[in-house]
């Protein structure tokens, strides 16, 4: 029996008051696939991706992680899951108050009782030299700047080796070298650690980079769903604008 897939929608829709957000949506990301959305403001992406780890529900349809629909699971069932996937915010939501190094160990002393002081800073000091940041684990988020603060929450999501990474925008507001760093660090972690990525983006650069597979979403369907080479080839013209060549 072949193991189920890490990711699975079927036929998710979602709405908010009377705006449907998403409508019928069907994909599955397999294990160590790198899955990019695209498309413009508004159009479900990043709901898509919290529905992921239930911090929202559908209106209608399965989201299955790792073969088990997670909609009617309850919180307690939820944190079982969330376990397995890492989740880097926009805006990383690092707590201004604690240290980087207190960041990335909250996470292990919730999920992972196990560890003993020494390890859980083990792993702290390990997580941050794999994201090159090994001199920031005293100071606080506001002394980093944007690129490191996006390091840090990639740090603080990685630090329980999560089977699946969630990863919302990563290149906002941040230079292009900067960015292209950042999409350096999470190839490296698929390609290393062979971990299963989900990006929402809106830099073509990144997504032709970093994705096996690309979705362009549109007015809450799948206007497109491939490879970057089928997608240039997308009868629809969004699809086609969004992922191609030209706007790297």
């Amino acid at each position: 029996m072949s193991a189920p897939l890490p990711i699975q929608f079927i036929e998710v829709s979602k709405g908010f008051s009377d705006k449907k957000v998403l409508v019928d949506v069907s994909f599955s990301v397999a294990e160590g696939e790198a899955l990019c959305f695209m498309g413009r403001s508004g159009t479900g992406k990043s709901v898509t991706l919290k529905m992921m780890i239930g911090l929202l529900k559908p209106d209608s349809g399965q989201v299955c992680i790792q073969g088990e629909n997670i909609v009617p699971l309850a919180e307690k069932d939820l944190s079982r899951v969330r376990r397995n996937i890492g989740f880097v915010f926009q805006s990383a939501a690092l707590f201004d108050s604690f240290s980087v190094g207190q960041n990335l160990a909250l996470p292990l002393q919730r999920f992972d009782k196990s560890k003993s002081p020494s390890e859980i800073k083990q792993a702290v000091e390990e997580t941050l030299c794999s994201v090159g940041l090994e001199n920031a684990k005293d100071k606080l988020p506001v002394e980093l700047s944007g690129g490191m603060r996006k390091r840090a929450g990639l740090a603080r999501a990685l630090v329980l080796n999560p089977k699946v990474l969630l990863v919302d925008e990563p290149s906002s507001g941040l230079d292009r070298i900067t960015a292209a760093e950042i999409d350096e660090l999470l190839l490296k972690v698929k390609t290393e650690r062979h971990t299963t990525l989900v990006i929402v983006t809106h830099d073509t650069h990144g997504a032709r980079k970093i994705a096996d597979k690309i979705i362009v979403l549109d007015q809450g369907r799948m206007a497109g769903f491939g490879t970057i080479g089928e997608l240039e080839r997308s009868d629809n013209q969004l699809v086609r604008e969004l992922t191609s060549e030209a706007l790297v």
